[in-house]
């Protein structure tokens, strides 16, 4: 029996066991103010996944006003699938439980929302090549992962261990591209960061079978897909569009509304599963779309 297969099993004949990781710092949020765990409450949002898919996906849509080749922010999105596929995969090898009477559902190590933050602002501040983007990054991933163990719903060890697998998951996807050099990074290394993903997601799937992992795997391989279409098509860039932007400003909250609806079970799995790999390879695919478009108008 594997190390991993044996903590599994401990964890779920003896719930207590799995959940003696702490080191006193569930006090923290038994005994804070209530002001500083509000505030704290705030701050946690910015790790939540629909708000590092939004961020991404605004990256990318809005590739050209920014002045950043599509294939950065196609890599970012990648990498932000891949780290909630690599977090459900962990979640559900371990079943290790969350603190007592934390507000939150689901299993607590490791924390995805210090996973996902590391990987998605650690990797948009490697891909923009940014002095202060690498500060802001590091700020956001630490209060991140802090608020979780403020209001309670992590031990240290699980946002430590989060933030230790969202290094490693970006350094390693990074270097099976361009590496640190983000200048260097071209269509092809964004497709292989997606590649990753659904590779991460077919790892999670084989975990367990639930709604999150099947959900995980259709998004990625729809990223996969949505890519494939859009380099072919856009090449190094487009020109900037008032029209791309006004469309990408419109895209944004029903993307948000999209994903809270197939995130927490308002239609069947079947349904949830092409609407994550439909709507993800859609909004990859919108530049190549509006390429074509304008190519056939010339």
């Amino acid at each position: 029996m594997s190390l991993l297969a044996h903590v599994r099993d401990m964890s779920r004949a003896d719930p207590s066991l799995a959940a003696d990781r702490g080191i006193g710092e569930t006090a923290i949020a038994e005994t804070a103010p209530d002001a500083v765990v509000d505030l704290f409450a705030l701050v946690t949002r910015l790790g939540d996944p629909v708000t590092l898919l939004l961020v991404v996906v605004g990256g990318y849509l809005l590739a050209d006003q920014l002045d950043v080749p599509p294939a950065r922010m196609a890599t970012a999105l990648a990498l932000a699938l891949g780290a909630f596929a690599l977090t459900l995969a962990l979640k559900h090898a371990f079943v290790l439980p969350r603190p007592p009477g934390a507000a939150a559902d689901g299993y607590g190590f490791p924390s995805g929302h210090a996973l996902g933050a590391t990987v998605v602002y650690g990797g948009l501040a490697a891909l923009l090549a940014s002095r202060r983007g690498r500060v802001a990054a590091a700020a956001l991933i630490a209060l991140v992962a802090c608020s979780r163990v403020v209001i309670g719903v992590h031990y240290l060890v699980d946002v430590v261990a989060g933030t230790g697998v969202g290094i490693a998951y970006l350094a390693a996807t990074l270097h099976a591209g361009a590496g640190w050099r983000p200048d260097d990074i071209t269509a092809a290394d964004a497709r292989r960061a997606f590649a990753i993903a659904v590779g991460v997601s077919l790892v999670a799937l084989s975990v367990a079978v639930v709604r999150d992992t099947v959900v995980a795997s259709a998004a990625a391989v729809g990223g996969l897909l949505g890519w494939q279409f859009a380099a072919d098509r856009i090449g190094d860039g487009l020109p900037s569009s008032r029209r791309r932007f006004a469309a990408a400003l419109v895209v944004l909250p029903g993307v948000a509304l999209v994903v809270g609806v197939v995130l927490e079970g308002g239609v069947s799995l079947p349904v949830a599963a092409l609407l994550a790999g439909g709507i993800v390879a859609l909004l990859l695919a919108l530049p190549g779309l509006s390429a074509s478009v304008s190519a056939k108008n010339v």
